[in-house]
């Protein structure tokens, strides 16, 4: 019998699946309450992120083989949606935090872009909704700055992703290439590990990216994977999303060891294609 892909990675579940399950549907419940009460109680910019983790949170109980997962793909579409409601829709309008979390006019502003985008592009390419990534992706401008991450996340990696965003807008940013040079210079080893994967990808170049994308799976499991309740640390989203890229750009997956291939969340991984 095939081994599941948790237990391929030696991971299993801290709490029973069906408590996983009740707790997500509660969330499903308690957004939808959230987001259509007028006027808005609180604000919204951080229940409207999570929405879009637990979405994939979803995705990744089917990858790992905790499913079948009920109406999964109505839910990816689902969240797609609210993935180009929380760029291009001005809910943020009601809420001053809010505002300053997505107003991009606004001289005093604290834009909260880098995992709502991370969420869209999976969702978005789980689904074969490209052209929803292109609207999404039109949110960003020349002026855009990084987020504040506390060092937990490389400034080298968020201009890797604006790179990314680049690439699926009808026009590139200005100053892409000097975000790229920037991200090729990083000193650490997972900005460019996955550059160079997305980059093969761009380029179609299948022999290239079979090597890059290998060594950047590997590089998530050895450093990166967490044995943690969300499972979401598990798998290598980031490497998934390019793999997405790549495989709109027509490339084949690699081949890769059963641990590395376990880690990437596909489209064939949960039943849609």
């Amino acid at each position: 019998m095939l081994r599941k892909r948790h237990e391929i990675l030696g991971k299993e579940l801290h709490c029973p699946l069906s408590e996983s399950l009740e707790i997500l549907r509660k969330k499903e419940t308690d957004y939808e309450l959230e987001i259509t009460t007028q006027p808005p109680p609180i604000g919204q910019q951080f229940t409207r992120e999570r929405y879009l983790r637990d979405v994939v949170y979803f995705a990744v109980l089917e990858h790992l083989g905790f499913g079948p997962i009920n109406n999964l793909n109505g839910r990816i579409l689902r969240g797609v949606k609210e993935a180009s409601d929380y760029f291009l829709a001005e809910w943020w309008r009601a809420n001053e935090d809010d505002a300053r979390a997505l107003d991009k006019s606004r001289r005093k502003r604290e834009l909260q872009w880098f995992r709502p985008l991370r969420s869209a592009l999976l969702l978005c390419g789980l689904s074969g909704r490209w052209d929803d990534v292109v609207r999404i992706c039109s949110w960003f401008d020349e002026n855009i700055e990084l987020e504040y991450q506390a060092g937990q996340i490389e400034d080298e990696y968020m201009l890797l992703f604006l790179c990314i965003v680049s690439n699926l807008r009808t026009e590139p940013l200005v100053r892409v290439d000097k975000m790229l040079a920037t991200v090729k210079k990083c000193r650490t080893r997972r900005p460019k590990l996955l550059c160079a994967a997305w980059e093969a990808a761009m380029n179609k170049d299948q022999k290239a990216f079979d090597k890059a994308f290998k060594e950047s799976v590997a590089y998530f499991v050895k450093a990166e994977a967490e044995d943690v309740p969300n499972i979401c640390f598990w798998v290598a989203l980031d490497q998934s999303i390019v793999w997405l890229i790549a495989e709109r750009n027509g490339l084949s997956f690699p081949e890769l060891p059963e641990e590395l291939d376990a880690a990437v969340v596909r489209r064939q991984t949960i039943g849609l294609a």
